[in-house]
């Protein structure tokens, strides 16, 4: 009888373990991207991942089989590569070839290497820079990512450490081309094969690429009062800007990766004020580390006192300390100290000037605006160079720049802004040059015409002759559908706020067009576009109003609403007539939603727009009602309705 029970348990075993080896998950990879600065490769997939790593092949126990995306690597030679194989994973389209210049890798090739079991192969060739000892494989539950170099290719161009600049008005472009070929083999042979398989592989034409990766982010840590986030390469800074309800301050760091382990954590900010939450103290403020976009990394300070963190850059451009300024201001970053050589200002072109300082020795340094001024804090500067200050104030135009010790090694650097400025401040890869930019931002005034007196009769032929006979003759309107391509936005039962974003602005769109209104999209289908392009998109236009349409998330289940955001005073009225339509207690009743009320926000569109420029949250994706209704068409066609009513009541009063 026992050997009877120990053999059904076997047969049972052995069942199992077959139904779970056809059950088990497969991923779908759908190609590589590459961080040419010769240091990632990002394998694209659809699907979750199940990773599990192994060192070599003979590290898997195959008498057992798992619903693992198993993840093997070993080293071959003549020639000299590397392969890694992925399991219970299929390749989207044909086998490739990828040929690397100046890397040290010279090609990539990804097949399909067998099916039943599937399993996709990447094979690396590699050349004497290679150093084996890098390779390695990191995977979690969204992504699979290999690292083959310790050391990112070095730049000689300046780093960002403040912009709010548009991308109009930089006057640099950070993103550098490189250039790598892609081949293709035109159909998959012999994919069961159990040897490595042969590429034969025609050459498509070579592409230009944006640099991914001058600077990889691997370490966050508590230090003095503070975190410090670290990584190698240079932190180039793209913009920041602020975020309500809940309070969030948000930099973005350009041409740049996050470490798997990483991405979407939070850390708590070490001099945060404790909150008490039903017997357990939390922390009130978080940073929170995530990638934005393929070559952008955000860090969101959340927090009451989100706006009271400064970021101090380390002399190797390689760190950010975060505190509390009070703490930035006590703490110690380096133990070099330097002085300040010279400052030289000039104008650099049109409402543009460039003052330039120099230094003896890296520096540590961290910038904001406050009160009409634009602040540079330099933590282990010891003399600012009066004599040097002096200098400089003999030209009238520079004059207003002061310097002053604010601890013993700190010194602060003060410019007085002058009307609406933009800022683009630089650091030289050395830290010892720091370059600041500041363009005076110009409304552009109409023309003087000079004309003859007209005979009255004249004159009014010509009035009813200019008298536009369409709304459409008058105004132009930007519509801004929220977030899209990798940017999903706000994400609840896989359902994306870009989807609804974008269907909701295309219905505006169509309701605008037949009341005669020229219409412009940032966006017309499903791509990535950047804050910045958004506003420079407009700005190229110069339209009437911008509108920014988007969908709310807490965390909080049962918050619902509608919202709208403004920034600048000119856009208020516009705001008030919009939210006035959407906000109607007869939409509410019929949505069966509320009313939550118009804000003043620094969201960067907004911002940064020069037209009168409005944010419409219209409902919460995370109320899993609202959620219901606000991908129905019903719903996306009335709320669509409701803000071109809004629109055109606006235009109509300023007609």
């Amino acid at each position: 009888m026992g050997k009877f029970i120990k053999f059904l348990l076997t047969v049972f075993l052995f069942f199992t373990v077959a139904f779970a080896a056809q059950a088990a998950p497969v991923i779908k990879i759908t190609g590589l991207g590459f961080d040419n600065s010769d240091n990632i490769v990002i394998i694209n997939s659809i699907g979750q991942v199940f990773p599990k790593i192994m060192q070599t092949p003979e590290d898997n126990d195959k008498s057992v089989r798992t619903p693992e995306n198993i993840i093997t690597k070993s080293f071959l030679d003549n020639p000299d590569r590397v392969f890694v194989d992925i399991t219970n994973a299929v390749l989207a389209g044909n086998q490739r070839t990828y040929t690397l210049k100046n890397s040290s890798l010279n090609n990539v090739k990804i097949s399909q290497f067998s099916t039943n079991p599937n399993t996709v192969r990447i094979v690396f060739e590699y050349n004497k820079k290679f150093d084996p000892k890098n390779f390695a494989v990191y995977a979690n539950d969204r992504q699979i990512m290999i690292r083959y170099s310790n050391t990112l290719v070095g730049s000689e161009k300046f780093k960002t450490v403040y912009n709010n600049m548009t991308q109009g008005e930089r006057k640099v472009d950070f993103l550098e081309s490189v250039t790598y070929s892609s081949e293709t083999k035109e159909k998959i042979l012999n994919v069961a094969q159990t040897t490595e398989p042969q590429f034969q592989t025609v050459k498509e034409e070579e592409k230009n690429t944006k640099l991914k990766g001058l600077y990889y982010l691997n370490s966050v840590s508590n230090v003095a009062n503070g975190l410090m986030v670290k990584g190698s390469g240079n932190i180039s800074l793209k913009n920041s800007f602020v975020l309500e309800n809940p309070l969030r301050v948000v930099y973005d760091i350009e041409n740049s990766i996050v470490a798997q382990e990483l991405r979407n954590k939070s850390f708590t900010l070490p001099s945060s004020s404790a909150l008490v939450v039903n017997g357990v103290v939390t922390q009130r403020d978080v940073l929170r580390v995530g990638q934005n976009t393929p070559s952008t990394t955000r860090l969101v300070i959340q927090g009451n006192e989100a706006k009271n963190y400064r970021l101090v850059i380390s002399p190797d451009l390689q760190g950010l300390f975060i505190a509390k300024r009070t703490d930035v201001l006590n703490a110690k970053l380096t133990e070099t100290t330097s002085t300040v050589l010279s400052y030289e200002a000039k104008n650099a072109g049109e409402n543009l000037d460039v003052v330039n300082i120099t230094f003896s020795n890296p520096v540590a340094l961290t910038t904001f605006e406050e009160n009409s001024k634009f602040y540079v804090d330099l933590q282990n500067v010891v003399d600012f160079n009066q004599n040097a200050i002096d200098e400089l104030h003999k030209n009238p135009n520079y004059n207003g720049i002061t310097a002053q010790k604010i601890a013993s090694e700190k010194t602060r650097i003060i410019f007085p802004l002058k009307d609406s400025t933009a800022i683009n401040a630089q650091i030289s890869p050395d830290a010892k040059e720091l370059r600041i930019y500041f363009k005076k931002r110009v409304k552009n005034e109409p023309p003087v015409v000079v004309t003859k007196p007209q005979e009255p009769k004249e004159q009014e032929k010509e009035k009813e002759k200019q008298r536009p006979s369409t709304i459409k003759q008058m105004y132009t309107v930007v519509i801004d559908p929220g977030h899209g391509g990798a940017d999903v936005g706000a994400t609840r039962a896989n359902i994306y706020e870009k989807d609804i974003t974008l269907e909701v602005s295309k219905l505006l769109e169509n309701y605008l067009k037949k009341q005669g209104v020229y219409t412009h999209m940032t966006r017309d289908r499903d791509k990535t576009v950047e804050l910045n392009e958004r506003s420079d998109f407009s700005n190229s236009i110069s339209p009437d109003v911008f509108i920014s349409v988007h969908v709310n998330s807490s965390v909080k289940e049962d918050i619902i609403g509608v919202e709208t955001h403004w920034y600048h005073p000119q856009s208020l009225d516009f705001a008030k007539k919009v939210h006035a339509k959407i906000a109607s207690s007869r939409n509410l009743s019929k949505w069966e939603t509320k009313d939550r009320g118009l804000f003043q926000s620094k969201f960067y569109v907004i911002n940064h727009t020069n037209a009168p420029a409005i944010l419409v949250e219209i409902g919460f994706i995370s109320n899993p009602n609202e959620r219901r209704e606000l991908v129905k068409e019903k719903r996306q066609e009335e709320v669509a309705k409701a803000i071109a009513d809004g629109i055109m009541e606006y235009l109509k009063d300023r007609k």
